[in-house]
């Protein structure tokens, strides 16, 4: 339970989705146009929106590969229809205010933390499973060339983490 509470806790303070992968070619690249993010090219009306940590799970994820313009278009797409339903799977304001105030309150009501808890989880399964779905049709979208240096790529960058 304890747990539980803590990572919920924890995972109020991360907000935000994962990066665009569209212009993750080897060349380096930044948006000039505001209202659009450098590293992924959301387009927001603050010019900004936040990722998981200072680099995104999505900038290791085709590293080194050379997409095509199509292919780079296409994923731009998909991470478009993802920013579009962000915000009915984001959690809200509301609940992240809820839980503050049950961890500030004079007396620790177990049960409300954790109903709480379950349902702040929610959108974090939901989150993970719609971007696990991105990056499968991400995926799909490379020649079987691109899927094999993606491969060495990816060996290459858990044999790092391992070290």
């Amino acid at each position: 339970m304890r747990n539980i509470a803590a990572l919920v806790f924890a995972s109020m303070f991360v907000v935000g989705s994962t990066a665009s992968l569209a212009e993750t070619t080897n060349t380096a690249h930044a948006a000039t146009t505001p209202g659009i993010c450098a590293s992924c090219g959301y387009k927001s009306a603050e010019g900004h929106h936040y990722h998981n940590n200072e680099t995104s799970d999505n900038d290791y994820m085709f590293n080194g590969i050379t997409l095509t313009e199509r292919q780079r278009q296409q994923m731009r797409d998909l991470m478009a229809q993802k920013h579009q339903q962000r915000s009915s799977m984001l959690m809200n304001r509301a609940e992240r205010e809820e839980m503050r105030k049950l961890v500030t309150a004079k007396d620790f009501d177990e049960a409300a933390v954790k109903a709480q808890a379950e349902k702040m989880a929610k959108y974090d399964v939901e989150r993970q499973v719609e971007m696990a779905r991105i990056h499968h049709q991400m995926y799909q979208l490379l020649t079987p060339e691109q899927q094999v240096q993606l491969e060495q790529h990816h060996r290459q960058y858990m044999s790092q983490l391992s070290n």
